[in-house]
């Protein structure tokens, strides 16, 4: 087979094939064969139909006909690989001429086809990023050890005096319209944190200076859509009757204190560890962010462009992921999308500029890859898969004996080819300090997953269940009782 590129224009090519008269014998043998297993004959059985039988009934120019069109799929990626083309779309295909193919001769057509764009790289090595300074200030360890304090906080009950900012006070809630109860409204034994901001801001003033065993009502204007279209906005009668008044009392910063809820014998272990977990989760989110910065002027200058298909493509991929997470979650696309009120087209509509600039930043890494000649090793292809069937709880074996049979080992190549590119670029780019109204480093919270520290011994009491309705929120922080 014969291939040569005839015309380029951006991202659409055409393509001159000529089919050798042997390679259309080959395809017209092929076809002969299936079609002596597909037909049905009378007086034969299926399958067992005699080829000269099958030429006979169908007749040799129509087998012909049928065979190129089987093949010719084939055929078209055949002469995009021996270009090195990467089709992105389905080709327009036309023959040379209008005459139906002949056995004993060439065949010759022509494809037109959108391929993934040429990338010319510009500067890729030693280029600027800002990076973040990494410090740790004794306020965020302040910050710290006072959230450990309060986790480990006592509730103590309170005589002779009212209720305040930061007490936790436990009420009843009664609410009615024109009358009517309003059971969503109801509440009993509800736990709430004055101040906490977690309830409607007029029932957090009202019970300010409140007693315990003192009733109040008062008019509650309900934000509009809570807790439904029906409610929302309606001034109901609430009513609040305070049961019992606490007050937080937070331990003593003492080395024994510290040696009862940590693994460390002194204050001054527990703050260095929390210096050091600080400065580590900094030191992380600085690294990353250098990284994504110095990989994105590498592709700012590049210069590519990028066929619709593709960014189409990515978008619907993107969007693909976005509804497996929410249905992994318990929700339902469905439900996002009558709550938000998009639609499909929309949401791709939307995702397309993201969807680009991920599609440029991966061919401008497999250009970097290219040009300095990484790739991936076969112990790296087995290191990743063997990581991946130890999470799925497979075998790494014939896990990757799957993956090799159906061609998806290659999503992993591609993957470590464009981490190392990405590395390489890091390696050789320079750190720039941000403009000085950028430098204030970000607090960091240690209560985020992987990062928290694990107080030894703890042993905590939620608080009692609070009524959503009111709420609205999530429950108050889990204290101590005295």
């Amino acid at each position: 087979m014969k291939t040569t590129l005839s015309e380029r224009e951006g991202n659409t090519v055409k393509l001159a094939v000529e089919v050798s008269s042997e390679e259309l014998q080959e395809a017209f043998n092929t076809r002969l064969k299936q079609l002596s297993r597909e037909v049905r004959i009378p007086g034969f059985r299926q399958g067992k139909v005699p080829l000269a039988m099958v030429r006979q009934r169908l007749g040799d120019e129509a087998i012909l006909v049928d065979a190129v069109e089987e093949s010719m799929g084939g055929w078209f990626a055949s002469a995009a690989g021996d270009l090195g083309l990467d089709p992105v779309d389905r080709p327009q295909i036309e023959l040379d001429n209008d005459a139906p193919p002949e056995m004993g001769k060439p065949l010759g057509f022509a494809a037109t086809v959108t391929v993934m764009p040429e990338v010319v790289l510009g500067e890729y090595k030693g280029v600027e990023a800002q990076r973040e300074p990494v410090e740790v200030r004794d306020e965020e360890v302040d910050a710290q050890v006072e959230r450990l304090r309060n986790e480990f906080a006592e509730l103590r009950p309170v005589t002779g005096r009212a209720a305040q900012k930061g007490d936790f006070v436990t009420a009843d809630f009664r609410a009615s319209l024109d009358g009517e109860p309003v059971g969503s409204l109801d509440a009993d034994d509800f736990v709430l944190e004055v101040g906490g901001d977690r309830i409607f801001p007029e029932i957090e003033e009202q019970v300010v200076g409140m007693n315990a065993g003192e009733d109040r009502r008062f008019p509650l204007t309900l934000p509009e859509g809570f807790p439904d279209d029906e409610m929302g906005g309606k001034t109901v009668d609430f009513a609040l009757t305070v049961k019992e008044i606490k007050e937080k009392v937070l331990p003593p910063l003492t080395d024994r204190w510290t040696s009862e809820v940590s693994e460390f014998g002194t204050l001054l272990e527990l703050r260095l560890e929390i210096r050091n977990k600080l400065k580590a989760a900094k030191t992380y989110a600085a690294d990353q962010q250098f990284r994504s910065l110095a990989v994105k002027a590498v592709a700012d200058n590049a210069t590519l462009d990028l066929p619709d298909v593709v960014v189409h493509e990515q978008a619907e991929e993107m969007l693909a992921d976005f509804k497996r997470s929410l249905e992994s979650q318990g929700g339902s696309f469905e439900a996002y999308m009558e709550a938000t009120g998009s639609s499909v087209a929309q949401m791709i509509e939307e995702l397309k500029p993201q969807a680009a600039g991920n599609v440029k930043i991966g061919l401008v890494l497999d250009a970097v890859a290219k040009a300095e000649g990484l790739e991936a090793t076969e112990d790296e292809i087995s290191a990743v898969v063997g990581k991946m069937a130890t999470v799925g709880k497979v075998d790494a074996r014939s896990f990757e004996s799957r993956l090799r049979k159906t061609g998806r080992i290659d999503t992993f190549k591609w993957q470590i080819v464009r981490d190392k590119a990405a590395d390489f670029i890091v390696a050789n780019a320079v750190a720039v300090a941000p403009p000085e109204a950028e430098c204030e480093p970000a607090a960091t919270d240690l209560t985020e997953p992987g990062a928290a520290l694990e107080p030894a011994g703890q042993t905590t009491e939620a608080a009692e269940p609070a009524a959503e309705a009111v709420a609205g929120a999530e429950a108050a922080p889990a204290t101590q009782e005295a």
